[in-house]
C-alpha cells in the first residue's frame, strides 16, 4: 500500500507490496493478445461461419417445410400400407345401389350443377385462399404502419428532446452567438490572439524596452487584444461557445432523435402516405365485403342441405365404393407396395432423414465445444477492452539495428532549432553528444554514460553556447520533430544499470519547456523514483507550478520494468508493470508533449561507477478510443 498526503507539493509514496515481475507482465499482455487475436481469428473462421449457416439452416423455414415435408412423405407411404392392410380385410358392399336411387342423392347430384353452388364455391375458394389472407394481412399491417408512423411522429413532437431543440434553436442568444461568430469582432481578435501567441511577437516583445514597448505596434497590438479579450461580445462568444446547453444543442442536431422526427414529418406531408392510407381503406372495404357475402351465402338452406349430405358417412362410403371396388384398390395398391417406385420412396425419405439428423447432431457437438463455449463466453465480455479502448500512434522496440532517425534526433530540440548541434545545460558534467553515446543491440538502446573528455557547446547565461571541455559523456534521444501528443498512454520498458552519480529520465516536455513530466527520474538511490508535473511560463520568475512524489523501495536496477503514464484532462496516473505508484488531479498539462530519454550527471561527481547506461527495450504512445 502507499502512504499518500493529499494538499501538499511532495508526496511520498512507500513500497509494503511487491512489484509483478516484467516477464509476469508482458506474458500476461502477451497471452491476452493472442487470447483477443485468437477470438479475432474464430469470429472470422470458416467453421464459425459454416456452423452460424447451419444454424440459420436450422431455424429456417427451409429447414422446417423440408421436416414438415419429410414426415408428410413418410406418412403418406405408412397410410398406404395401413390402407392396404385394411383393404385386404374389408368386405362392405352393403347400399350402395340402394343409395344411388335415393331422392336425397338425386337432389344433391342435381344442385352439385348449379350456378348458385358455383358461384359459393368460387367465393369460398377465393376467400380462404393464402393470396386473400396474405393480402388482407399486408393491407391490415400497411395500414398499421402508417397509423404507428403518425404516432410515433406525435410523440416525438411532443418530446422534451425536441422541445427543448427547437425553442434554444429560435433563442436570441443562440441568434446573437450566430452573429458574433461572423463579426469582424472576433475576426480581429482571433487574428491578435495568434500573433501575440507567435514566436515574432515574443521576440520583439523582448526585443523592446519595457517601458516603451506599450507605443510600439506590437504592444498596441497586444494592448488591443486585451481589450478585446474583455469585450462583452467576445466573453459572451466563448462562454456561449463552452456552454453544456450550447454542446447538448449540437449534439441533438446530429441525433437520430432529430433525424426520425424531420424524416417522419417530411413522409407525414408527402402523397405517398396519403395514398396509401386511402389505398389501404379501400382495399380491406373490397376485401370485407367479399368475406361477408361469403358468410351469408354459407347460411342459406340450399348450401347447408347440400354440404350436410356432401359431408354425411353415407355419401363418402358411397363415393368410396362408386369410384373404384375394393379388390380393384386392393391390386393397384398392392402392386405399388412390391414396387421399385415404392421401395426408392422409403429409402429416399430414410436417407433425408438421417442428413437432416447428422446435420442438427453436427450443430449440436459444435454448439456444446469446448472451443464455442469459450468463444461465447468471452466475445460481449470486457476482458479486452484495455485493447479495444487504446490505439497504437507511435512505437519502437529498436529491432532494425541502428537508429531510426525519422523517429528520433538526439539533441535538444533548441540545440536542432537554433545551432544544428548538440549542446549541454549549464549544470551538466556529462556532455550529451550527438548520438555517439546511443547504442543499439539485440532489439534494445542504451544511451551509454561514460568517464571520457569531450569537447562541445553549453549553455550559459548571458552570454549563449560556450565552448566547454567535458570530462564525461553521455547521451539521449527525443520524439520532439517526429510525435508529439496530448492525452493519452506513454509506456517503455526500461533497464537502469545504475552507478550513483547519473541522473537517469523518461521524461515529456512541451515546445516551450513547459509543461513538464517527469515518468521516471532516478538520480539519488536506485529504490526511489522520482515522480512529478511541472506547469507555467517559463519566464516567470516564480518558477514552475509543481506537483512531486517519490516511489521508494523497489530497486529498479535488478530487471527491466515497464513505466506507463496515463495522462487524461484531468488526472495524471503513473504505473511500474501495471501498479498504480502516483495519482494526482493538481497541476494538469494541457497542450502536446513529446518523450525524451536521457541520462546526465549533475552536482559532485567521480565517475567510478562508469560506464553505466539506461536501456531501453520498447517505446509505445497509445491514444484513447
Amino acid at each position: 500500500m502507499a502512504n499518500i498526503a493529499f494538499g501538499s507539493k511532495y508526496f511520498i509514496f512507500s513500497k509494503f507490496s511487491s512489484i509483478p515481475k516484467t516477464s509476469k507482465i508482458e506474458q500476461e499482455r502477451a497471452s491476452l493478445v493472442k487470447e483477443f487475436n485468437d477470438l479475432n481469428d474464430f469470429a472470422k473462421s470458416e467453421e464459425l461461419n459454416n456452423f452460424n449457416t447451419l444454424k440459420n439452416y436450422l431455424n429456417s423455414s427451409e429447414y422446417k417445410e423440408l421436416s414438415t415435408s419429410i414426415q408428410s412423405k413418410k406418412k403418406q407411404e405408412q397410410d398406404k400400407i395401413k390402407s392396404y392392410e385394411t383393404q385386404k380385410k374389408s368386405k362392405k358392399f352393403r347400399d350402395y345401389f340402394k343409395f344411388k336411387k335415393s331422392p336425397k342423392l338425386i337432389s344433391y347430384l342435381s344442385f352439385n350443377k348449379s350456378q348458385e353452388l358455383i358461384d359459393y364455391e368460387e367465393l369460398e375458394k377465393l376467400v380462404t385462399s393464402s393470396e386473400f389472407e396474405n393480402k388482407k394481412r399486408s393491407l391490415e399491417d400497411q395500414k398499421a404502419t402508417e397509423e404507428n408512423k403518425i404516432k410515433e411522429f406525435a410523440t416525438l413532437t411532443k418530446s422534451k428532446p425536441v422541445k427543448n431543440y427547437f425553442r434554444f434553436k429560435e433563442s436570441t442568444k443562440l441568434k446573437e452567438f450566430k452573429t458574433i461568430s461572423k463579426s469582424g469582432e472576433l475576426e480581429k481578435f482571433n487574428e491578435l490572439e495568434k500573433y501575440i501567441s507567435s514566436e515574432e511577437f515574443r521576440k520583439a516583445k523582448n526585443a523592446a524596452d519595457q517601458k516603451e514597448f506599450k507605443n510600439t505596434p506590437e504592444g498596441k497590438k497586444e494592448h488591443d487584444f486585451e481589450a478585446l479579450k474583455k469585450s462583452r461580445n467576445i466573453k459572451f462568444y466563448f462562454k456561449f461557445n463552452d456552454s453544456i446547453k450550447y454542446k447538448n444543442y449540437l449534439a441533438f442536431e446530429k441525433s437520430i432523435e432529430l433525424e426520425k422526427y424531420n424524416e417522419l414529418q417530411e413522409y407525414l406531408n408527402s402523397s405517398d402516405h396519403k395514398e396509401k392510407l386511402v389505398n389501404t381503406k379501400k382495399g380491406l372495404e373490397e376485401l370485407n365485403g367479399q368475406l361477408k357475402n361469403y358468410q351469408q351465402k354459407k347460411k342459406s338452406n340450399a348450401i347447408k342441405t347440400y354440404y350436410k349430405f356432401h359431408n354425411s358417412q353415407k355419401f363418402k362410403d358411397f363415393q368410396a365404393f362408386e369410384k373404384s371396388n375394393e379388390l380393384a384398390d386392393y391390386l393397384e395398391l398392392e402392386k405399388y407396395l412390391a414396387s421399385e417406385e415404392h421401395k426408392e420412396t422409403l429409402i429416399s425419405i430414410e436417407e433425408k432423414e438421417k442428413a437432416e439428423a447428422d446435420k442438427k447432431k453436427k450443430h449440436e457437438d459444435f454448439n456444446n465445444s469446448k472451443k464455442y463455449k469459450w468463444y461465447l463466453s468471452v466475445k460481449d465480455s470486457n476482458k479486452f477492452d484495455e485493447l479495444k479502448n487504446w490505439k497504437l500512434v507511435f512505437g519502437d522496440d529498436f529491432s532494425d539495428g541502428e537508429l531510426n532517425t525519422e523517429k528520433w534526433i538526439t539533441r535538444y530540440l533548441w540545440g536542432d532549432k537554433f545551432i544544428n548541434d548538440a549542446y549541454a545545460l549549464e549544470v551538466d558534467k556529462a556532455f550529451p553528444t550527438d548520438g555517439n553515446n546511443v547504442e543499439l543491440s539485440n532489439s534494445s538502446l542504451k544511451i551509454v554514460t561514460r568517464k571520457e573528455k569531450t569537447e562541445g557547446k553549453a549553455w550559459k547565461q548571458p552570454f549563449g553556447f560556450i565552448p566547454q571541455e567535458f570530462d564525461y559523456t553521455t547521451g539521449m534521444i527525443s520524439t520532439a520533430k517526429s510525435h508529439r501528443q496530448k492525452f493519452g498512454k506513454f509506456e517503455a520498458k526500461i533497464k537502469v544499470n545504475y552507478a550513483k552519480p547519473v541522473n537517469y529520465n523518461f521524461w515529456m516536455v512541451s515546445e516551450k519547456n513547459l509543461p513538464h513530466v517527469d515518468i521516471l527520474k532516478l538520480n539519488k538511490k536506485k529504490t526511489k523514483v522520482e515522480l512529478a508535473s511541472y506547469t507555467g511560463d517559463i519566464t516567470d520568475n516564480k518558477g514552475p507550478d509543481s506537483v512531486k512524489s517519490e516511489y521508494t523501495g523497489l530497486d529498479v536496477a535488478q530487471d527491466y520494468f515497464i513505466y506507463t503514464f496515463i495522462w487524461t484532462p484531468d488526472r495524471l496516473t503513473w504505473k511500474i508493470n501495471d501498479i498504480i505508484v502516483n495519482e494526482q488531479k493538481k497541476n494538469i498539462p494541457q497542450e502536446e508533449m513529446y518523450l525524451v530519454f536521457s541520462s546526465s550527471m549533475t552536482g559532485k561527481v567521480d565517475g567510478g561507477g562508469l560506464p553505466a547506461s539506461l536501456e531501453i527495450d520498447w517505446v509505445r504512445c497509445y491514444k484513447e478510443v
